[in-house]
């Protein structure tokens, strides 16, 4: 495996879920923390065998890729900050933020590559980590940290931004779950196995069996005088998946201002 030096600009949650992923799959190579805000840098150079550069400056100059971990109301006062040099790789973690945008921001001669990992991705096994462009430098260091999934366009994987929401929406949806468990009697630990549990094998099947339509597994599960079939078709009368699609529509058009 190469072993760049990557240097992050952004030490929040994102970095700290990307950065132990790395750590946790193997990579062994040099990491860098932008200083900006040094207590959490100092945190995870302790936490991740990590270094906190001197400034901004010292950390581009030694990193062979910046990962650009910033919020997309910060990226204002970051890229000033990106005196990058022929031949580094810029990974941009920025919703919203294209790679000609960029580019403009840091020059043409820059390779550019957007990223989104799922949160959490340390805690969790193959978490997915989505890729545009392709680049198997990125993919094969990135691959230690989860999935990869690549797109073929810029427009794929502002869709895979999207799809992203859905992990944090599916937290809330799945307490709101456990809620009605500890109601009628179980315990904490019980009502988050037989939630969790049950989403987690009805989603481990689909990513085995992607051949498979995911309708035509329901129906081979929710038959006629079963109960899923009962619970099932009040969930259809009540058009449930409906606020779903809605929300997905919401982040949809948001993106699309922002690009």
């Amino acid at each position: 495996m190469n072993r760049p030096t990557i240097g992050f600009i952004g030490t929040g949650d994102f970095s700290a879920y990307l950065i132990g992923a790395l750590r946790k799959g193997g990579f062994g190579g040099r990491i860098l923390l932008s200083p900006y805000s040094r207590t959490k840098a100092e945190r995870l150079a302790v936490t991740h065998d990590c270094t906190v550069a001197a400034d901004d400056a010292s950390m581009l100059a030694e990193a062979d890729w910046i990962i650009l971990a910033v919020r997309p109301e910060q990226l204002t006062s970051a890229l000033p900050r990106l005196a990058l040099r022929p031949g580094q790789i810029l990974i941009s973690a920025v919703a919203g933020a294209t790679i000609s945008e960029l580019q403009a921001a840091t020059g043409k001669d820059i390779s550019v590559v957007r990223i989104m990992p799922s949160s959490y991705i340390d805690t969790i096994d193959e978490g997915l980590v989505p890729i545009y462009p392709a680049s198997d430098d990125v993919e094969e260091v990135l691959g230690t940290a989860g999935k990869i999934v690549t797109f073929e366009s810029e427009d794929q994987f502002e869709l895979a931004m999207v799809g992203a929401c859905l992990a944090g929406w599916t937290y809330s949806f799945l307490a709101t779950l456990e809620s009605w468990f500890l109601e009628h009697g179980l315990t904490s630990a019980q009502a988050r196995l037989v939630v969790a549990g049950n989403i987690a094998g009805a989603t481990g099947y689909a990513l085995a069996r992607a051949e498979v339509p995911l309708d035509v597994v329901s129906d081979g599960i929710a038959t006629e005088g079963t109960f899923t079939k009962l619970g099932l078709d009040h969930l259809a009368a009540r058009q449930a998946p409906l606020p779903w699609l809605e929300a997905l529509d919401i982040v949809f058009r948001r993106l699309n201002l922002l690009t």
